[in-house]
């Protein structure tokens, strides 16, 4: 099975069982994990914490933070032009 997700790629990480202390919200995957069997895993970082996490692919979700300058009709030229 192949990872859906990139290195590099903001996805919204979904709400976590009752007892647990993931917080959602945006998070970039750092590494899609290697696997023979079972899940497809990523390690995810949050901005907002200094701990890296290991996810399952069902639990990340494209969000409003994968929407890229290029799909919105901007060009990576005028993207850099505005940072200035």
């Amino acid at each position: 099975m192949l990872h859906r997700y990139k290195v590099g790629q903001m996805l919204d990480l979904r709400s976590a069982p009752r007892h647990s202390n993931r917080p959602t919200g945006p998070y970039e995957v750092i590494s899609c994990l290697p696997h023979d069997r079972g899940p497809v895993l990523y390690r995810v970082k949050s901005s907002s914490e200094i701990n890296d996490r290991v996810v399952e692919e069902t639990d990340l979700v494209p969000g409003a933070t994968t929407k890229s300058a290029v799909a919105e009709g901007e060009s990576f030229f005028s993207i850099a032009i505005d940072r200035r």
